[in-house]
């Protein structure tokens, strides 16, 4: 059962969480970015004391263990590139506010890559741009765009790496996931990957702080998804799992 709102927006006086989920929604850019900082602050000791008790509720060690295993897949197929002279562009179609590729951006592992984030929610866009400003990051961009929509694809250069964690989840028709599997086959280029994330991992508690309004969760296995990127032509599908993660299935769009 959901944390009923009152009760968030009780809290929120103490906890910087609650204020940010109470003022902005438990599923907002906002408090996600609050969470991946994972840095407890609220009204004294007790303020805090809720405070990490929200970061650990609310799923942040799930969210901070997916970002970091995202990360480190990327910089794998990266290093494949670089390794062959090649140049990269990713488009994450699903991006939010993009904290897995920023992060990388922020280290520095990036700096030669083009990343092209595109998500549905205006507000989440908004944040993007606002934190790739702060944050100095001029090789990463912000648009609005829908992962179903072919429009959404069209990018400067063919993207040669395409990710979408945390979607499928939240698509509701498996034709809209199959869709998103074909449109990125028919945009990326020859040899590239997909990242695509089949199901959410969930934990009993945090879900608790999901919000009742949110829609519902839909987890397909992984060999499904696996299948349907074969039968949109993609090869080499595998699944790759890190405990307390949501599993990645990956595939590549195979050469001429």
């Amino acid at each position: 059962m959901a944390v009923p709102q009152t009760f968030i927006r009780l809290l929120a006086p103490w906890s910087e969480g609650c204020r940010l989920a109470a003022e902005y929604g438990s599923h907002s850019g906002v408090v996600f970015e609050y969470a991946c900082d994972n840095s407890a602050n609220g009204r004294g000791p007790l303020g805090r004391w809720l405070d990490a008790a929200f970061l650990r509720l609310s799923g942040g060690s799930a969210l901070r263990r997916q970002i970091e295993a995202t990360k480190k897949l990327l910089l794998g197929l990266i290093a494949e590139r670089r390794s062959l002279g090649l140049r990269t562009t990713i488009l994450d179609v699903a991006s939010g506010t993009g904290r897995a590729l920023r992060e990388l951006c922020r280290d520095g592992a990036l700096a030669d890559v083009t990343i092209v984030c595109h998500d549905r929610d205006p507000r989440k866009v908004m944040q993007g741009r606002e934190l790739v400003a702060r944050e100095r990051l001029g090789n990463v961009t912000f648009a609005v765009g829908d992962a179903t929509d072919p429009a959404s694809y069209l990018v400067v250069n063919d993207p040669d790496i395409v990710v979408a964690t945390g979607l499928f989840p939240l698509l509701q028709q498996d034709a809209a996931v199959r869709t998103v599997i074909r449109l990125a086959f028919d945009h990326l280029r020859e040899g590239g990957p997909v990242l695509y994330t089949s199901a959410r991992g969930r934990d009993s508690v945090a879900a608790r702080w999901d919000s009742p309004v949110a829609p519902p969760i839909v987890d397909r296995a992984e060999e499904t998804v696996a299948g349907w990127m074969r039968d949109a032509g993609f090869v080499d599908t595998r699944t790759l799992q890190v405990p307390g993660t949501d599993a990645i299935v990956v595939g590549t769009k195979p050469a001429a």
